[in-house]
């Protein structure tokens, strides 16, 4: 019987452990024989994932997959080597470490990377956020500055308002930013004059603005109960009080209330506005004035002495036509009175 020499044993322990490690199971035995993509692939394949192991733990995003062996027998655990760690970007678990104890170079390459592009995206939010609140800071103070100031006011429409109204408006919008000011000031204090119907102030680059304002027209008066004569407007306001008599209106005869400027006159004394208003160009040079019978009827007077009736105030468009005819058929010299109050014109002869 032959003895296996010491040589055999040894190439017999040899091709055993060659036979073993090239069997269906690889051996790997160290992180250098893992292709750096193969570890980016495993990085993003198994980012935000949950992999379940039947056989092991559950294991999140930046956490270690673990229970990677790299052997296969039971008889060379003492190869086992630590867990392969894939973490997150932050990179905070613990490395495959080289023999020298440090963190492999390409892992530490790729930590560097990864923290060198998490810093530029948090830089880029810190300008995304920074950015246009400095723009705001700066540019508002600017604009709000004297060097974008209205420096030129135009009025446009004033011919009864007061001078010191005027001015005061003008005041409130002269200085103001030609973008930030708030010009409403101004059209309210021309707006609270009576002989202002409607006012608006419009800005104009680079430092102008304009004042647009509506007035009302007066067309008539009449004396209240106080001696003092009141100027309507054709809807009824009061739009000044005087203490003269404004002939260069219409009349109103009769006594009013005495009623303070912005006020609006009762229904009688409007009508009677409207129709000093309404004249026809044909008859305007032959009517005296106006009047108020009991507070409730119309009246008018022509330069020749002759009183027409209007009665209530209605249909003051009909009676006008009524009277424009009459007068072209009848000399007013030879007339007494025109009652229009019925509808059908009643003549009394001097």
């Amino acid at each position: 019987m032959t003895t296996p020499s010491h040589d055999d044993e040894t190439q017999e322990l040899r091709s055993d452990q060659a036979a073993h490690v090239t069997g269906e199971t690889p051996v790997v035995r160290s992180i250098d024989d893992v292709p750096f993509e193969v570890l980016e692939e495993l990085t993003e394949a198994f980012e935000g994932i949950s992999i379940v192991d039947e056989d092991g733990p559950e294991y999140f995003e930046g956490q270690v997959l673990g229970g990677y062996d790299i052997v296969s027998d039971d008889d060379l655990t003492h190869a086992r080597r630590p867990p392969l760690v894939i973490e997150d970007k932050e990179f905070t678990q613990p490395l495959e470490r080289s023999n020298d104890g440090q963190p492999h170079r390409r892992f530490r390459l790729r930590r560097i990377e990864v923290r060198r592009e998490e810093g530029k995206r948090r830089l880029r939010v810190v300008l995304y956020v920074l950015v246009p609140i400095l723009v705001v800071v700066i540019a508002v103070p600017i604009l709000n500055s004297p060097l974008f100031g209205v420096r030129t006011v135009t009025v446009q429409g004033a011919k009864y308002v007061s001078a010191e109204v005027l001015a005061q408006a003008t005041a409130q919008v002269k200085g103001k930013s030609i973008i930030f000011g708030d010009l409403h000031a101004a059209e309210l204090t021309l707006r609270a004059d009576p002989w202002v119907r409607d006012a608006s102030v419009s800005k104009h680059f680079p430092s102008s603005a304009v004042i647009d304002i509506d007035e009302r027209q007066p067309v008539a008066w009449f004396l209240g109960s106080d001696n003092q004569s009141r100027v309507l407007d054709v809807e009824g306001y009061v739009i000044s009080v005087q203490t003269g008599q404004p002939t260069q209106f219409m009349q109103i005869t009769g006594v009013g209330d005495a009623l303070l400027a912005g006020a609006r006159a009762n229904e009688v004394y409007t009508a009677a506005a409207q129709l000093s208003a309404s004249l026809p160009t044909e008859i305007q040079k032959t009517v005296l004035n106006v009047g108020v019978a009991n507070n409730t009827e119309l009246l008018m007077t022509l330069r020749t002495g002759t009183v027409v009736i209007f009665g209530q105030p209605t249909d003051l468009r009909a009676k006008l036509v009524s009277l424009v005819l009459v007068l072209r058929r009848q000399d007013p010299q030879n007339l007494r009175s025109i009652d229009l109050s019925s509808g059908d014109p009643i003549f009394a002869q001097k």
